[in-house]
């Protein structure tokens, strides 16, 4: 094999650097050659952010893993460049256009410098997506800051030779030139890498995976994957071409359908001329039947109008005869004057009577009515026992008065008793005297009393103290102490007197001074001079003897009431008996008047009847005389009446025969004898002779009949031309005006027969018109029939073919996923009884291909492991500790590693390792990749989470750390690199050599 394409060889990954890739920084970063190094990351806040799924992803670019699609231009890689926006940078920078990633490759355990190769992958933005160069030795950035690095790479890879001559290699190209298409590299990654991630068998436990993610999982470590989508590929092809013979068929199908209606039209258009004689034909012998009808019924029509003549005139001499005899009859003006006098003279008789006749029963009726009004106003008269109007009016007068005087000498004796019981009511309350005070100084709460209340007087004392405490009557009794207070309640009150009292209403100070100061007799106040009458008829002190002299008063004002009210009652009768003596003597008054008018109306009534008398035997005569009159006038009448009726019958008969007339003439007329013959084209001997010279059965053929054929053959030229359902706008104007105008196919038969000559000549032009192009088209769809036939065959060749390759390659890659699952399937047996298992395998079934292209060809893989020696194997979903479930899946990814990597070393690269893991398990697990890379030239790179590095530091050859202390930090800080004891004097040799590179040292191969 060439040397320029196996350029790495045996070399395994020394050391790794990166320019403006994800937000990595520029540092170079030492690597073992086989063992475990675990990628740890420190962002802001966790380890995300860090940038470890884009170095690993750039480590897998570099050992040119095909699951970048390589073969399709590794597109996905600009995907690993510094984004200014995803990195919250857009504000200070911008993105990049490319970046850089260099590997140094040197053999394992050796001096580095002794055989190293320096390889650099240049990522674009755009295609090509990557460019290959390398050199012998070291030639690496260089610089003590990151902007120093990041200059300077652009021109150190410009110092590179081109890797093809004038050109470089691309990604199509990068296995075959850097490892002679040896598989250097197998990686689980979570990235943008695939277009659909597969199972992690170390993110998850084991059993929880069905056998087809098993599947996927192993043909993404051991390539089968690609060979399956290279085998859904030619699938697709295969469906590809099926859909094109498909599709070719429904094509042909549907211009098969198209030429269908085309040379459906092209054979109806070729019967209709066949037709279009017949109907021809059916025409002409059509016109020359209709040209002889309407020769004899021209005759006929003559004979029929000479005979109407003849009736005519015999109706208008039988109408005259009838018009001078009823003008004899209608000119008798003399008997008509007879009749209307006899009859006029009847009519004023039979009024005069009649006149008469509604008087009287009139007059009579108004009598019966007076005769019952004036009984009743004599009954009513009896009750005036003889008092004429006005002296009754007089005592109703008398009487009205008395009853006014009584009601007010009731209504004054109403308001005492009512003055006296409230008296009584007073009294008996203690509010009769000086009601007000009393009310106001209680208010106040003051004990206060009337003074005539607190006073009993002897009735043998009653002359002496009545007349001295009369001045008192109003006074008010309060204690002595309360005067002031007293005197403030009654401020409102001016003419209140207050009687100060000792103690509790005792006045004997009161009463001793009022003794002291009277004289004798009605003397009350010697000194001052003041007098007083007494006499009182009931005691004014003690207000029991109030009360009682009120009851009293009360009583007698009562007993006035009541004689009161039995004279208003009595007054009240009186008035009563005289307004019905007022009333009776107006109701004689008023009988005496109606006897003097109903005298008079009798005598009228008898006057009226002997008018009517006297009248009755003028009306007999002119009732004779109008009876003999009125037979003589409906004699006549009658007469007039049949010769009237005579001559509308006439008239009615000669208006039908005029009638008659005129439709004979018309129909002469609208024989159109000289268009029929211009429509049969020569004489009528000439259509004699043609009706003549057809078979028999047609010559009795009647014009309806020929009417009926030529219209149908017509027609079926039409359709055929024509079929129902044709647009409109695909008929000439002319064709139009003669099928859709006057809607042939709806029309009646006369209508259709009037547009048959015109249509016949228009279809004739129509069919002339298309000939030539009918005969054009069937050419060409005969043309075509052959070419699209030859294009199906040739579909149908390309569908077979397609067919052979798929099934072919299908059953190649069965017995080629078969071979690789039998040795992956090995070297998982070969792995566990190595590492403290009792031997496992898989069992992997082929499955039947799919039938639809979009559908993956769907595998299955079960693991299964013995649990103990000497035991037969059982399946993976049997439920076992879950530490042997992870040293399972860690010896399986291996063994698929190993099944795919050959001889050379290799590369497993495991994004989120051993994420599903528990706290000891995941020591262990790690512990197992160590010493699994050890013993078979396996490089293990895993990126951790968080809770997985420190089981990663204490069993990894090379422990890998990317720093990234803020949001605000563009690019990573320098990372930690630490080696495990073994690994330590190493990776400090690679460091110190990768940073000691300077130009001058470039040793170019």
């Amino acid at each position: 094999m060439n040397a320029a394409f196996d350029v790495v060889g045996e070399r395994v990954l020394v050391g790794v650097q990166v320019v403006d890739i994800s937000r990595l920084s520029t540092h170079p970063v030492p690597m073992i050659g086989q063992g475990l190094v675990t990628v740890a990351g420190q962002g802001p806040k966790d380890s995300n952010g860090a940038g470890k799924s884009s170095f690993i992803a750039a480590l897998s670019l570099l050992h040119a893993d095909e699951q970048w699609k390589l073969a399709s231009g590794a597109a996905g890689a600009a995907e690993l460049l510094f984004t200014a926006e995803l990195a919250a940078q857009e504000g200070r920078w911008s993105n990049v256009d490319r970046g850089y990633v260099i590997g140094v490759f040197a053999s394992p355990g050796s001096a580095p410098q002794d055989d190293a190769v320096t390889i650099w992958l240049r990522i674009n933005r755009k295609a090509p997506y990557l460019d290959l160069r390398w050199t012998g030795g070291l030639h690496v950035p260089y610089g003590a800051t990151e902007s120093e690095r990041a200059a300077r790479v652009d021109e150190l890879w410009a110092q590179l030779p081109r890797s093809n001559g004038r050109t470089d290699f691309h990604a199509g190209q990068l296995s075959r030139v850097l490892f002679g298409q040896n598989a250097r590299c197998v990686s689980f990654l979570s990235t943008s890498v695939r277009s659909s991630q597969a199972a992690n068998l170390l993110a998850q436990p084991l059993n929880d995976l069905p056998p087809h993610r098993i599947f996927d999982a192993i043909a993404t470590l051991t390539g089968l994957d690609r060979e399956l989508e290279h085998e859904q590929v030619l699938r697709s092809a295969e469906h590809r071409h099926r859909s094109e013979v498909e599709e070719t068929e429904r094509q042909i199908a549907g211009w098969e359908s198209e030429v269908a209606v085309i040379e459906a039209g092209i054979a109806r258009r070729l019967a209709a001329r066949e037709l279009l004689g017949d109907a021809r034909t059916a025409w002409r012998s059509r016109c020359a039947r209709h040209l002889l009808d309407g020769v004899e019924r021209a005759a006929e029509l003559r004979q029929a109008l000479a005979e109407l003549d003849d009736t005519e005139a015999a109706l208008r001499q039988e109408l005259d005869a009838v018009e001078d005899r009823l003008a004899a009859l209608t000119d008798d003006d003399e008997s008509a004057r007879r009749f209307e006098a006899a009859q006029r003279k009847r009519n004023e008789l039979i009024a005069r009577d009649r006149e008469l006749e509604a008087a009287q029963l009139a007059a009579t009726q108004h009598l019966d009515r007076l005769t019952t009004t004036q009984r009743q106003l004599v009954d009513d008269a009896r009750a005036a026992d003889g008092r004429s109007p006005e002296t009754a009016a007089a005592e109703v007068a008398q009487a009205r008065t008395a009853l006014e005087e009584a009601i007010a000498a009731h209504a004054v004796a109403r308001a005492a008793a009512t003055a006296a019981a409230r008296r009584v009511t007073a009294a008996e309350s203690g509010d009769d005297v000086a009601a007000e005070q009393v009310e106001r100084l209680r208010a106040a709460g003051l004990d206060a009393a009337a003074l005539v209340d607190v006073v009993t007087v002897e009735p043998a004392e009653r002359d002496v103290w009545e007349p001295r405490l009369s001045p008192y009557r109003e006074a008010v009794v309060v204690g002595r102490k309360d005067a002031t207070k007293a005197a403030k309640a009654l401020a409102g009150l001016p003419g209140s007197l207050l009687v100060l009292a000792d103690a509790e209403h005792d006045l004997t100070t009161f009463l001793d001074a009022v003794a002291a100061r009277a004289g004798k007799g009605a003397v009350v106040d010697d000194a001052a001079g003041v007098l007083a009458i007494g006499g009182f008829a009931e005691p004014i002190t003690g207000q029991p003897a109030r009360v009682a002299a009120a009851q009293e008063a009360h009583r007698e004002l009562t007993e006035a009431l009541d004689a009161a009210a039995a004279v208003v009652e009595q007054a009240r009768a009186t008035l009563a008996r005289a307004e019905t003596r007022a009333k009776a003597a107006d109701a004689a008054e008023r009988a005496d008047g109606l006897q003097d008018e109903i005298g008079d109306l009798r005598t009228a009534n008898a006057e009226r009847q002997e008018h009517r008398d006297a009248l009755a035997p003028e009306l007999t005569a002119a009732e004779a005389a109008y009876a003999h009159e009125l037979g003589v006038h409906n004699s006549r009448e009658e007469r007039i009446t049949s010769l009237r009726d005579t001559r509308k019958r006439l008239a009615v008969t000669a208006k039908e025969k005029e009638a008659e007339r005129y439709a004979l003439t018309e129909e002469r007329d609208g024989l159109a004898l000289l268009d029929r013959e211009k429509a049969w084209g020569d004489s009528p001997d000439a259509a004699r002779r043609h009706l003549v010279e057809l078979p028999s059965e047609l010559q009795a053929r009647t014009t309806a009949a020929w009417d009926d054929d030529a219209t149908r053959l017509t027609d079926e030229v039409a359709v055929r031309c024509f079929p129902p359902g044709t647009p409109p706008e695909e008929l000439t104007a002319e064709l139009r005006e003669l099928l859709v105008t006057p809607n042939w196919s709806g029309a009646a038969l006369e209508t259709r027969v009037s547009l048959v000559a015109a249509l016949l000549r228009a279809l004739d032009t129509h069919l002339r018109d298309h000939e030539d192009h009918d005969r054009h088209q069937l050419k060409q769809i005969a043309e075509q029939r052959a070419r699209r036939t030859a294009d199906l065959e040739a579909a149908r060749l390309g569908y077979g073919e397609a067919e052979q390759t798929v099934r072919a390659h299908r059953t190649s890659l069965a017995a080629g996923i078969k071979t690789m699952l039998k040795k992956v399937a090995s070297e998982f047996d070969r792995l566990d009884q190595e590492y403290g298992g009792y031997g496992a395998g898989l069992d992997y079934p082929e499955p039947e291909p799919p039938s639809e292209p979009d559908k993956p060809w769907r595998w299955t893989v079960s693991p299964k492991w013995r649990r103990a020696e000497g035991q037969r194997m059982s399946a993976y979903t049997l439920r076992s500790n879950t530490a042997q479930m992870d040293e399972k899946a860690v010896k399986l990814v291996c063994a698929a590693a190993l099944a795919r990597g050959g001889d050379r070393p290799l590369l497993l690269i495991l994004d989120e390792l051993g994420r599903n893991l528990g706290k000891q398990h995941r020591r262990e697990a790690v512990a197992l990749f160590e010493r699994i890379g050890n013993d078979h030239n396996i490089t293990v790179v895993g990126a951790l989470q968080d809770d997985m590095e420190r089981y990663a530091i204490e069993a990894a050859g090379l422990y890998v750390k990317l720093r990234r202390r803020s949001d605000t930090m563009a690019y990573n800080e320098e990372p930690v690199v630490v080696g495990n004891d073994a690994n330590t004097g190493r990776v400090e040799l690679l460091r110190t050599w990768m940073s000691s590179y300077r130009p001058g040292t470039l040793d170019v191969a």
